[in-house]
């Protein structure tokens, strides 16, 4: 699978909110531009998709940025490509060789999206060698 500049961007975000949940502080998006590397203009409109997308939340002011919406551990990777990538639109059946062709990638894109709806942003933070520490609350 090949990402679009726009899905890497994204979940290297998510990732730094991720990160970071357990603060439970805004992260500005210049630090998260600078140290991944991103555009913070491409940056701006990543964040804002997901926030409305319910995924991240934002806080406006010198303190302010954004924050995940949810645990991390409630957020699957399949969720964020969909927002990201868009979802794939039902298509008119094919016959022949063509649907024959069709079949096969649409059943290889649906195992693709079912892995993905089984790893979270904890486990990606776990495979880059980062501990998470959830949020505890009194």
């Amino acid at each position: 699978m090949k990402l679009s500049a726009k899905t890497e961007y994204g979940f290297l975000a998510l990732l730094h909110l991720a990160k970071h949940y357990a603060k439970g502080e805004p992260v500005q998006i210049r630090k998260m531009a600078a140290e991944h590397d991103i555009p913070a203009r491409f940056l701006v409109q990543i964040l804002l998709e997901l926030n409305r997308a319910g995924l991240v939340t934002s806080t406006r002011g010198a303190a302010g940025g954004y924050r995940l919406a949810r645990p991390p551990e409630t957020i699957d990777l399949a969720e964020i490509t969909g927002v990201l990538e868009g979802t794939e639109e039902a298509r008119t059946p094919i016959a022949g060789f063509r649907g024959a062709i069709h079949a096969a990638c649409h059943e290889a894109q649906q195992a693709h999206c079912q892995h993905l709806a089984n790893l979270t942003l904890v486990d990606l933070l776990e495979r880059a060698g980062e501990k998470f520490e959830p949020m505890w609350y009194i």
